[in-house]
């Protein structure tokens, strides 16, 4: 009825010739009622608030995410981060190595070296000390400062092996500080031995023998543990640091696949079979999969094997070398006892060790001819002193067991012999620890060189590695840009 009511008024209006307000009669169309109670939820309100626009934000990112374009997007973002994970892993991992090397080429490698140096100053001081001792009249000065040099060399040694050491390093510091500790005991001992001699004093004799006894049974053995350690760290972090990188290789090559797998679905999608920037992000990654193969195979082959066949021969003729000195002591001792014997290690034995030593240097010798031509002539050096020596040593031996004192004494203690005179042992085993020193030498510089050539191989890979990754994910973007702006 209202209805009808309010289109007769309209009507009647018009009929009128006034003027009708169209919205003045159809205001009850537009009217909007309230609830009589409304209902306010203040955590509804938050809710909605707080979550409507990063839902809204989401839905929008996920529907776009459904289309081709956000697809490509989103495979090229996830190649981004793939090919970035492994190169900046590869990256770490390269220069990690590489500082891990050069600490072992300028920390580790010279500890280990300190530490041998100890060891055969040690043993060549009480080697000396004990054949200046059994010389007639005072001692001369050439093998007074000769012993000094030892003495002064194994203290120098003492602290570089400290100073290299590193803070877990608790049984390198005890067995530094246990020498540090006895040899100015043995030093003090060789001195009153020296006093007592000179005043011709028979207690002299049992002085010098207590010191060299002192070197033998505790301070040698000591040293001859530090040397050990020290030289095993060498050759452990050497061959960790070796090793192929596989964890990080195997991200690199999970990275040219994730790159192959993409072409192929992208050839689905565009219905084209090469895309150039995908490719030439493949080769940048393939070529930085090469390059760190290649430095691997060279600091394996360079640090490893080469390493571990040189550094045998270098344990080797320290070990002989420390042998032939202790055996020479046992000469000089058995003049200051008036004894024939003059070891309990027999000298055949120090004679096989030398030889194997000269031996295994020969079979691992470098292949530079120049340095080949000098080891060859301290080798032949080495093996004519030591045939020699032994020659000399039985002379020496059946001179003490026949009574021939004098005889004995200038076998073992005359060092430069008359022109036309036969060898003594003293002369012998002069040539011949200078030899083996020379040898030693060679065999260290050998490994440095080894170790130098691993370092070298991993120079420039970390900056190298990066700088292909960087390039590949650009190339990436620029690859998929022509796809996208197909959609646009």
């Amino acid at each position: 009825m209202t209805v009808r009511r309010d289109i007769q008024q309209i009507e009647e209006g018009i009929s009128s010739g006034g003027s009708a307000d169209p919205g003045a009669h159809d205001h009850w169309l537009d009217e909007v009622t309230e609830p009589s109670n409304p209902v306010f939820n203040p955590a509804t309100h938050l809710a909605l608030s707080t979550f409507a626009g990063p839902a809204r934000m989401i839905r929008r990112i996920w529907n776009f995410m459904t289309t081709t374009p956000g697809r490509m997007f989103a495979v090229t973002v996830l190649l981004s981060v793939a090919i970035a994970a492994a190169g900046v892993s590869m990256s770490n991992s390269s220069a990690q190595r590489q500082d891990d090397l050069d600490r072992l080429l300028t920390v580790t490698e010279p500890t280990a070296n300190a530490a041998h140096n100890l060891y055969t100053s040690l043993s060549l001081a009480d080697t000396v000390a004990s054949t200046g001792f059994v010389q007639g009249g005072v001692e001369s000065s050439t093998s007074r400062q000769k012993y000094n040099e030892a003495i002064d060399r194994a203290a120098v040694s003492a602290t570089q092996a400290v100073q290299g050491a590193g803070a877990d390093d608790h049984e390198i510091r005890q067995l530094v500080q246990f020498i540090q500790r006895e040899l100015p005991v043995y030093t003090g001992m060789v001195e009153t031995a020296r006093a007592n001699h000179r005043m011709s004093n028979a207690v002299s004799a049992a002085y010098m023998s207590n010191a060299s006894a002192v070197m033998r049974e505790e301070i040698l053995p000591a040293a001859s543990r530090l040397f050990t350690i020290t030289s095993g760290k060498v050759a452990d972090e050497q061959r960790s640091l070796t090793a192929p990188q596989w964890v990080p290789l195997s991200g690199l090559f999970a990275a040219v696949f994730f790159l192959l797998l993409s072409q192929w679905w992208l050839w689905r999608v565009t219905r084209r079979r090469l895309n150039r920037g995908f490719v030439t992000a493949t080769s940048l990654m393939a070529l930085a999969i090469f390059w760190v193969s290649i430095a691997n195979v060279a600091t394996w082959t360079a640090g490893s094997q080469a390493f571990e066949e040189a550094s045998n021969p270098w344990s080797s003729l320290t070990a002989s070398r420390i042998a032939g000195q202790q055996a020479r002591t046992a000469e000089t001792l058995a003049l200051v006892r008036r004894g024939s014997d003059t070891d309990s290690v027999p000298f055949s034995q120090v004679e096989t060790s030398i030889r194997e030593a000269l031996q295994e240097f020969e079979a691992t010798a470098s292949s530079d001819t120049e340095d080949l031509s000098s080891s060859q002539i301290a080798v032949n050096t080495a093996r004519e002193s030591l045939t020699a020596w032994s020659e000399t040593h039985d002379e020496f031996v059946s001179a003490l067991r026949t009574g021939r004192y004098d005889d004995a004494l200038h076998l073992a203690t005359a060092p430069n012999p008359d022109a036309g005179e036969e060898a003594t042992a003293a002369s012998a085993f002069n040539a011949l620890d200078n030899a083996l020193t020379k040898l030693i030498a060679d065999s260290r510089e050998t490994m440095r060189a080894y170790i130098s050539d691993g370092l070298a191989a991993m120079t420039f890979v970390a900056s190298a590695v990066m700088v292909l990754t960087v390039l590949a994910i650009f190339a990436v973007w620029l690859g998929i840009r022509p796809r996208l702006q197909e959609y646009l």
